[in-house]
């Protein structure tokens, strides 16, 4: 087996520990910048005098962190002044960045970046992050600009969206134009469609499919999150991966090389971002997915763990309040289960069951490890099925998301589109029917407070778990498939 290149995984750290500390504490960005960039003048002046090769980490850690902490800097004066609209009502012209989902308050809830911002009448330039509640309606789509008049809440240290803007009247100005109005109405074709489908898989294949979740019930949304299955409810790693993995089969089933398969599920993926459109939590996964594929090009697998470090620190210091959100912590710890934690899994549960059976267990299970810990700092709710709800559902996932991407394109031929969208219907049927049964099991989900006493006992209890498992690998008898 292949050593695992780990040497980009402190700088990644040493780049997250610098974000955090900068978002939470903006006033400190531009002494940390100083403080990091002067000792990385230091650590660089020692190199050249003296050839030193371990100090290179460390001038890459404090380059890595200056840069982020500069990043924050660069972006404070503008977040500050728009801050300071908090608690009043504005009007500000903005340009959605991400998809709409309705909140548990009935509001349509996006994303958005300002182009202007101030009283009424009197709005001024300025770009800044912000969160928009507005009431149910046609258009609201990533690229689509805003007109909202509406008041604004400002929000805590920390969180990427400088404001919360509830807004009272939304006007379209503009419609999605280019790529983004073809996406957009593609969505719209397909969404309409399934949504001719019988409940509860027509409500929940536009999330699998192409990441719209406003058809998702709120008891169905509490199902999925109390199975372990709220990844799937939405376009995550796991969807990219999907499209990856079906491009690069096909590809190799043609004949065509590994450079041709990465090259093709580059472009598949840049056009599945596209329509499912193009937000950070999108392009976060997206990301992650490349990092794999990048791997897989350089010939060099067991340079996953060095390539997923490489990803974290482009995204964290082009967009260091990421660093906060359990999104993206949930990403990169899942990501790097699967590169680091999954084959030895699976290599010790192999010692009591099949190499296959022991792999598909091994997958969700190394995932469930790492994201337990932080999923307890976040939410009082800990799923305990929910490595055995996502063997059984996740077989059907990249059925329904690749055939409902193909529905979705094959628009043009309605004929078609209805055919694709009800074979994806079953599988995302599946999916619904086993979060609804195993969410209502006794003991489903146990109950814990927020915050890091949680972490650290589901922490601790996975790490349990994991030593029983690889234990299991270094003795006795292990299944072998025969003629392996």
């Amino acid at each position: 087996m292949k050593s695992r290149d780990l040497r980009l995984v402190p700088v990644a750290l040493a780049v997250w520990a610098a974000a955090l500390v900068c978002v939470f504490q903006p006033g400190l960005a531009a002494a940390c910048a100083l403080v990091c960039g002067v000792a990385a003048g230091v650590v660089l002046l020692v190199l050249l005098a003296r050839g030193r090769h371990g100090a290179g980490l460390v001038l890459l850690m404090l380059a890595a962190a200056a840069a982020t902490a500069l990043s924050v800097g660069y972006a404070l004066p503008s977040r500050e002044a728009a801050a300071g609209q908090g608690g009043r009502v504005v009007e500000a012209v903005v340009e959605v960045t991400s998809s709409a989902s309705t909140g548990q308050d009935g509001r349509l809830w996006v994303e958005a970046t300002t182009k202007s911002l101030g009283p009424p009448g009197r709005a001024r330039p300025v770009a800044v992050p912000v969160r928009i509640g507005t009431a149910t309606a046609d258009g609201i789509d990533l690229g689509a600009r805003l007109r909202v008049v509406g008041e604004t809440s400002a929000t805590e240290a920390g969180e990427r969206a400088v404001l919360v803007l509830y807004a009272t009247t939304t006007e379209v100005v503009q419609p999605p134009s280019g790529v983004f109005g073809v996406a957009a109405t593609a969505r719209r074709a397909f969404v309409d469609r399934a949504l001719r489908l019988p409940e509860p898989g027509g409500a929940l294949l536009p999330g699998l499919a192409v990441g719209d979740t406003r058809a998702v019930g709120s008891d169905l949304d509490e199902d999925m999150r109390s199975s372990g299955l709220s990844h799937l409810t939405a376009v995550s790693g796991a969807n990219c991966a999907i499209v990856v993995a079906a491009v690069f089969g096909l590809t190799a089933l043609c004949g065509g090389g590994r450079a041709l398969r990465v090259v093709l599920a580059t472009t598949a993926l840049s056009g599945f971002v596209v329509l499912v459109t193009p937000e950070p939590s999108v392009v976060r996964a997206a990301v992650m997915a490349g990092a794999g594929m990048l791997s897989v090009l350089l010939g060099r697998p067991s340079a996953g763990a060095g390539v997923l470090a490489l990803s974290t620190i482009m995204i964290l210091v082009s967009d260091p309040w990421l660093a906060a959100t359990p999104g993206f912590a949930l990403s990169a710890a899942a990501t790097g289960a699967l590169i680091l934690l999954a084959p030895p899994l699976s290599r010790g549960l192999r010692r009591w069951m099949p190499g296959p059976v022991a792999l598909a267990i091994a997958v969700p299970l190394s995932a469930q490890l790492a994201c337990g810990p932080i999923i307890a700092l976040f939410a009082e709710q800990q799923s305990l099925i929910g490595v055995a709800a996502n063997l059984i559902a996740e077989p059907a996932a990249p059925v329904a998301t690749v055939v409902g991407l193909l529905a979705c394109l094959a628009a043009p031929v309605p004929a078609v589109a209805d055919l694709l969208a009800a074979t994806a219907w079953l599988p995302a049927t599946w999916i619904a029917t086993t979060a609804q049964v195993t969410a209502d099991l006794p003991g489903a989900t146990i109950l814990l407070p927020a915050g890091i006493g949680s972490a650290a006992l589901v922490a601790g209890l996975g790490a349990a778990v994991a030593v029983v498992c690889l234990e299991g690998g270094s003795r006795g008898p292990r299944w072998r498939v025969r003629g392996s």
